[in-house]
């Protein structure tokens, strides 16, 4: 405790000194006139309604806002207030080093290698005994657990942080821990819930009496209710999240999120003026966290990303330390980590060396206008000849072309080989037999109707299929069953609508995803089990829910052993990763290009 005083103590020396640079002073804001330019182009060509970015160059910080907070007419300020996502996880991992810090000379000592089961009894267990003994605070601050992301298994209304953590016994392990980085947003709730148990303490009440009001972060919440009340008092307002739709040529807003069980993984709500605060803690390793634990935090715990391939400036393979991403750039190292949720994306960056710093929040778009205009302004700082810069924009394109062909050509990417047309096979009984609610101990339930759809280009009736809507936190998404061959069947899932897929060709890589569903018979000749493809860790295994009413047989099943844990699979088995789901919602995916493409 006197050690925490102490830090306080120094904070307006340290910590806070830095000065606030006016924007009229052009000789030394990176905010010019040709860069505001190019601002504007990039919100109008990645559909972005509006950003604030804060750049931190030693003592001085820089910051602006652009565009539209919320339509028709209120812009962005540098005061503006954005969900931040994943960039969570560095406040979730500090906190984690201040209770250590804490526990020092206590009898209760608390340390990196801890195993979770031991700080979290009974809630902590995972689907083998072995992994639910071994995996450490600093394994799951790591992602390297074993355990992959398994989003869709916490996405319901009224989820706690504690039935987050103990449903992991539900859900199949993907690798021996310690072996792969596999992001989960899971184990960062996991600390959460570790983190209260252990303090008495919401994670949101400790985060601000320990680092936000030191920090002076006046401006940063960890509920959507905190927030409001802070904006009806006179405090910075929160952008409206949006996306943008091809075929309407316009902005659609969304609903605020509301899940608390996001917590430590992805709750916090603040902006780029506070982030800077955050931002410049860590890059000069200050107060209210000691020096041990910024090293901490700051050394790579495993290997998360190949070598790049792309002449991109950065070298060698990306890693993951706790709550922040370290990569080398250009021959600088680069700490780093970005966020993302309906409506928002976010990133914040440091070069520790350069003690240089930047972050930038967005209420829209797929964070293709971040990325570029980060990279502008590193390789500006960085004094890196035009012709040596990499242009982030054909590759960003690229992929948005790909992902919208894949969602053209859907059945023939995930059923290649099955026929099709004429060929294909019929279902084994009618359509309303596979109708129903189906069942799995870790996965919301999923309930399939017969829908009745407009006539597509080769029909003059409109044909019956299968539709699924389910809840995500707030936001709906619709899931539409279209026939395949036997009983497999393609997904089109639509996020944020409560229709099934309207028109052949009506596709939007902003909301829409693919995945596959395989039905299976029973001996009584009856439909008893639907397997999804909803997790990309799991390669072709599928996700196996019961149909509700009948009775459990097993005798015809295999299982494999994915890690540790056994996991249901048909008999073929592909290998780790997407395999045959393709951009199943956003929340998954892997690499450098697109920045945003790992961390949501």
């Amino acid at each position: 405790m006197l050690f925490y005083l102490v830090c306080l103590a120094l904070l307006p020396a340290i910590g806070l000194g830095a000065r606030q640079v006016p924007l009229t002073d052009s000789t030394s804001s990176p905010f010019t006139a040709s860069f505001d330019k190019l601002v504007s182009e990039n919100l109008d060509r990645w559909h972005t309604p509006g950003l604030a970015m804060a750049v931190i160059q030693g003592d001085d910080t820089f910051s602006k806002g652009y565009g539209i907070a919320t339509f028709p007419d209120k812009p962005i300020t540098p005061e503006t207030l954005f969900y931040t996502a994943s960039t969570t996880k560095s406040f979730t991992a500090a906190a984690v080093s201040l209770l250590i810090d804490d526990s020092v000379n206590t009898s209760e000592s608390l340390f990196w290698q801890v195993p979770l089961e031991k700080v979290v009894r009974e809630d902590f267990v995972l689907p083998d005994d072995y992994a639910t003994s071994h995996v450490t605070i600093e394994d799951a601050l790591s992602h390297r657990t074993g355990m992959p992301r398994h989003d869709l298994s916490y996405g319901g209304l009224n989820v706690t942080v504690r039935d987050v953590v103990r449903n992991l016994r539900q859900l199949p392990m993907t690798a021996e821990i310690r072996t792969r980085f596999q992001y989960c947003n899971m184990m960062y709730i996991a600390i959460s819930h570790f983190i209260e148990t252990w303090t008495g303490m919401w994670l949101g009440d400790f985060l601000r009496t320990r680092i936000y009001e030191p920090l002076r972060m006046s401006s940063t919440f960890f509920s959507l209710s905190d927030a409001q009340k802070s904006a009806a008092s006179g405090g910075p307002s929160l952008a409206t999240p949006h996306y943008w739709t091809n075929k309407t040529k316009i902005y659609h807003s969304i609903p605020w999120l509301d899940a608390p069980q996001e917590s430590g993984c992805g709750a916090t709500i603040s902006n780029v003026l506070d982030y800077t605060k955050w931002i410049r803690c860590m890059m000069t390793m200050s107060a209210p966290l000691s020096p041990a634990g910024h090293r901490a935090l700051r050394s790579p715990r495993i290997i998360s990303g190949p070598v790049a391939e792309e002449p991109t400036g950065f070298r060698g393979s990306e890693a993951y330390a706790l709550g922040w991403d370290v990569s080398n750039y250009r021959g600088e190292v680069l700490m780093w980590h970005t966020g993302g949720l309906p409506g928002f994306s976010s990133v914040m960056m440091y070069f520790p060396r350069l003690q240089w710093g930047v972050t930038m929040m967005a209420n829209g778009g797929t964070g293709g206008a971040i990325q570029n205009l980060v990279f502008k302004l590193i390789d500006d700082m960085l004094e890196i000849p035009e012709r040596e810069r990499f242009d982030w924009a054909p590759l960003l394109e690229l992929n948005e072309s790909l992902e919208l062909e894949t969602l053209k050509n859907a059945k023939n990417l995930l059923f290649p080989s099955a026929p099709k047309g004429k060929d294909s096979i019929p279902l084994s009984l009618p359509l309303h037999s596979y109708a129903g609610t189906y069942i799995n101990e870790g996965y919301p339930a999923l309930t399939l109707t017969i829908n009745g759809t407009n006539p597509s280009h080769r029909a003059s009736q409109p044909q019956e299929t299968l539709h699924c809507l389910i809840q995500y936190e707030q936001y709906p998404i619709s899931m539409s069953f279209q026939h395949v061959s036997g009983e497999y069947f393609a997904i089109y899932i639509r996020s944020f609508s409560t229709e099934t897929r309207i028109e052949p060709g009506d596709h939007e890589i902003t909301t829409d995803g693919l995945s596959k569903a395989e039905f299976r018979l029973g001996e009584d000749g009856q439909v008893n089990e639907l397997g999804v493809l909803l997790e990309a860790e799991m390669g072709e295994a599928k996700i196996w829910f019961k149909k509700a009413g009948i009775e459990n047989s097993d005798g015809y099943e295999m299982y494999f052993k994915a890690g540790s844990s056994a996991v249901r699979t048909e008999n073929n088995l592909g290998a780790s990763g997407a395999g045959g789901q393709m951009k199943l919602f956003s929340r998954s995916g892997k690499g450098l290009a697109p920045l945003f493409a790992k961390h949501a």
